[in-house]
């Protein structure tokens, strides 16, 4: 089985507290866009994990924990030779790592026709990481909690993004532990997401926020991505990407050749309605 794994960006992204475990609680908008890895997947004797990008390890890398979970949860005896071609930049705030593991999970699913619902995969997804779910649903979805309560919405249909991605950043964890030492921030996510259902891309590019944007308020790339007149610039997860949205491709050309002359890893994406593609 192909399955191309899109990924994600939060057109929103509010921390609203932390829970006794630790967790933080969110309040965020994500929406699928049309950069993806291509996944694989084929029956074998047993799990092996081949990726493009060698720095991945192969049983660190979330796709071999997630047919581990699978194997584990279903009982299904089994295993599976998965191949990744990846073309989601890792830790960069747009679930690469996380869309690969949904598409492990609906992948097996799959092919040993375990009959799982989409409500059970979301499940056994939350315990691979807290955006894994999403990618079970994909297109536009609210999560709140610790991201596992997820409500779907109409997808944004037009406009093109530009992903630009320059600096590095400290782990997700480190990055929460930031964010930590600044108050809670709520965000009005009721009102993009009103936008994204009109499909209106001017008032959505008005009610953009993400709270981790105040530990990149420093960032060089940022300055520059207000070229060629966008309708937003705003950061995606915890960073280090941005996206750029324009209401023309013209303007996202002309933006895209600036940064590569530069040598800054940038993406001209357009918004979908799934996380995930089967072929």
């Amino acid at each position: 089985m192909k399955i191309k794994a899109n990924a994600k960006i939060n057109f929103n992204l509010g921390i609203c507290g932390k829970r006794q475990d630790g967790y933080h609680l969110i309040d965020t908008v994500m929406h699928s866009v049309s950069l993806f890895d291509i996944l694989q997947i084929n029956k074998a004797e047993k799990i092996t994990v081949y990726c493009s990008n060698a720095e991945i390890d192969e049983k660190e890398n979330i796709a071999y924990k997630a047919a581990e979970l699978f194997f584990e949860k279903t009982g299904v005896v089994g295993g599976a030779k998965i191949e990744i071609i990846k073309n989601i930049p890792t830790c960069a705030g747009l679930g690469g790592g996380s869309a690969d593991a949904a598409a492990v999970l609906c992948g097996l699913n799959t092919i040993y026709d375990a009959k799982l619902s989409e409500q059970q995969l979301c499940e056994m997804a939350l315990s691979l990481g807290a955006d894994v779910p999403f990618f079970i649903k994909g297109g536009c979805q609210r999560a709140q909690g610790i991201g596992e309560v997820l409500t779907s919405y109409k997808p944004l249909k037009d406009g093109y993004i530009l992903l630009a991605k320059a600096d590095k950043k400290p782990s997700t964890a480190q990055m929460y532990r930031l964010i930590d030492q600044n108050e809670p921030v709520i965000v009005n996510t009721e009102k993009a997401i009103e936008y994204i259902e009109k499909n209106d891309l001017k008032g959505l590019s008005k009610n953009l926020y993400n709270a981790f944007e105040a530990v990149w308020n420093k960032s060089s790339l940022k300055s520059k991505l207000y070229d060629f007149s966008p309708l937003a610039v705003a950061l995606t997860g915890s960073g280090p990407t941005w996206f750029v949205l324009f209401d023309n491709l013209e303007s996202a050309e002309k933006l895209k050749l600036k940064l590569l002359k530069e040598n800054i890893e940038c993406y001209i994406v357009t918004p979908k309605s799934c996380a995930l593609e089967f072929e």
